[in-house]
């Protein structure tokens, strides 16, 4: 595993570049929460067959040689066969409004492979990133290759960047009106340019922000009443219910999971100090 930041100019929309490589003897399943932010990954060749962990359309697998993902307000399940090689690029959701030049609401809740997103743009990508003799080499050339699409993509609303930052700052725990009042806008025309550009609506983006500060606290040590309390939820079971509808589990099993022992590479988190996953028994 491979971590860094991108480049000064490409930060604080662009977060973070992962790259992995798995070699493992078993096929691997992981669950990956719900997520605010938007994700787009750069296979080597190899493929990883998703489906929805939760709803209507759990258990049906969709396979992908690359993928871009939208906000995602439900868990899904990756598998593959053991072994993965690729990079991750974490963005948010106006950043990706911008790089990938397409409304963020077709993106969210979806996962799209990047030739039928990006068309040309894309083409050889993946396998100019596989030839590169290291992480930073690599890392860097995705620098430049997202610089010049930056440069070239629409520009986001400087009120809808700053409804994210607020949302942001105070992990979900702001109400819409007052977003909408300090942005001089209607409640409705926010929703509907926000969804546009982040991929959700305020309420929605902000619901996935505070279950990801309450497992946040969780992990930290903080009782459930306490975790549910400082994250704006009414009480404790308010937080289960709603961790149970957005991933399939309860927290406390899904802790316990986390912490038994697996194959492969310990470190299964997107996000140094941030839960984000859960590796499943293959």
């Amino acid at each position: 595993m491979a971590t860094a930041l991108p480049a000064a100019a490409l930060r604080p929309g662009v977060v973070r570049y992962r790259g992995f490589r798995l070699d493992l003897a078993l096929p691997r399943r992981r669950l990956e929460l719900p997520d605010h932010m938007a994700t787009f990954v750069i296979l080597f060749g190899q493929q990883l067959h998703v489906c929805a962990a939760v709803g209507q359309e759990a258990g049906q697998m969709a396979t992908y040689g690359s993928l871009v993902a939208g906000p995602q307000a439900r868990a899904r399940i990756g598998e593959h066969d053991g072994r993965l090689a690729g990079v991750e690029v974490v963005l948010a959701p106006w950043a990706a409004y911008t790089l990938f030049g397409t409304r963020m609401d077709l993106l969210a809740n979806w996962l799209v492979g990047p030739d039928d997103l990006l068309g040309a743009r894309f083409q050889g990508l993946d396998e100019q990133l596989s030839a590169c003799p290291d992480w930073a080499t690599r890392f860097a050339l995705l620098d430049v290759v997202l610089a010049r699409w930056f440069a070239v993509g629409p520009p986001v609303s400087a009120r809808v960047r700053w409804a994210w930052d607020q949302l942001s700052r105070t992990v979900g725990n702001v109400p819409v009106r007052e977003l909408a009042k300090e942005c001089g806008w209607s409640e409705r025309h926010l929703e509907r340019r926000f969804g546009q550009q982040i991929g959700l609506r305020p309420k929605s983006i902000a619901r996935l922000m505070r279950l990801r500060g309450a497992l946040r606290l969780l992990t930290d040590g903080h009782s459930g009443a306490s975790a549910a309390a400082l994250s704006g939820y009414a009480d404790q079971g308010h937080l289960t219910r709603e961790f149970k509808a957005m991933t399939g589990w309860t927290p406390v099993p899904f802790l316990r999971a986390r912490a038994l022992r697996h194959g492969g590479p310990p470190d299964v988190d997107r996000a140094k100090g941030q839960p984000t996953s859960l590796v499943l028994p293959s």
